[in-house]
This record gives structure tokens, C-alpha cells and sequence, in this order.
């Protein structure tokens, strides 16, 4: 069967939006003068995430990266490791008054942008949205483990960031 014409029109479209889209994202942490890791880290701390770990599952990074960013933190007087109740290896990330203070200045002001935008879509927009987005992203996952050999649940086991110690 020969393929849709109408099929790389569509998923060429659907990248240019997704690059428009990850274009106007890079623009939020450089608004702020950070790089994408520190500015998402911040914002995540600042919303109750504890630990790198938790950070770097939410944000599909490196322990590497992570861990870079993480120490540009603390140099700029944003972040401070403590460690965990319970457990002698893992820190938990705690903002400090400089890192408060930026954060509700200079990131929440980028949220706020990004939560106004959402706002001008109705609920169905939002639920479309959100709910085809991943559902492709899964489909994307589902592809690359049948094109890799591997199972559905052992990929998703594998992808998974390693915990931050």
C-alpha cells in the first residue's frame, strides 16, 4: 500500500508546532538568566519537590545534568542540601531566602505568562491537549521499544532516571 501523502504534511506540521513550542519554553529560563535544568529545578523545588531524584523524574535529565545544575544552585545562593530524615545518602533540595525570593520575582512571573495562555483555551482545549500529547508520547515510547527488542514494561523500567544518592 503506497504511504498517505497526506500523513508527512500532518507530522510536519505537528513538528514545526512542537519546536515553536519548546522554542517559547527555552525562552522562560533564559528570561531568567538560568539554564533550562536550574530554572525547572527551581520551580519544582519552590512547588514541593524534595530531591533530585524526584527532579530528575519529572524532568527526564541525566544524574550528570542535574547534578551540574544543582551546583550552579547552590553557588547563586538559590538551593541548599540538607539531609533526609531516614536516610543518610539522600539530600533533600530547600530553597533559600535568595532562592525564594527569585523565584516568586522572576520564575513565577513565567508561570504566571504560561497559566494565562492556558487559561484563554476552554476546558475541552485543555483536556484535547493534554490527553493527545501523551498519548503520542506513549505511542512514540511503545515504537522505539518495538524497534529496540525490548518489552513495554522493561523499557519503561530502564528509562527511568536512576536515583539520585
Amino acid at each position: 500500500m503506497p504511504p498517505d501523502r497526506g500523513a508527512p504534511r500532518s507530522l510536519s506540521a505537528f513538528r514545526e508546532a512542537t519546536m515553536a513550542l519548546d522554542n517559547v519554553y527555552s525562552i522562560f529560563p533564559k528570561a531568567c538568566g538560568l539554564s533550562e535544568a536550574e530554572y525547572w529545578s527551581l520551580l519544582f523545588i519552590y512547588e514541593g519537590a524534595e530531591t533530585q531524584s524526584q527532579i530528575s523524574g519529572q524532568l527526564y535529565l541525566s544524574r550528570q545534568t542535574l547534578n551540574s545544575a544543582f551546583k550552579l544552585l547552590r553557588e547563586k545562593g538559590f538551593v541548599r542540601l540538607e539531609p533526609c530524615r531516614g536516610s543518610r545518602r539522600s539530600k533533600r533540595a530547600v530553597l533559600t531566602e535568595t532562592g525564594r525570593d527569585f523565584v516568586e520575582n522572576n520564575v513565577l512571573r513565567m508561570h504566571s505568562v504560561e497559566e494565562r495562555a492556558w487559561q484563554q483555551m476552554d476546558g475541552d482545549e485543555q483536556e484535547a491537549l493534554t490527553t493527545l500529547l501523551r498519548k503520542f508520547s506513549e505511542l512514540i515510547r511503545r515504537e522505539l521499544d518495538g524497534a529496540n527488542g525490548k518489552s513495554q514494561q522493561q523499557s519503561s523500567e530502564d528509562s527511568r532516571p536512576q536515583p539520585e544518592v
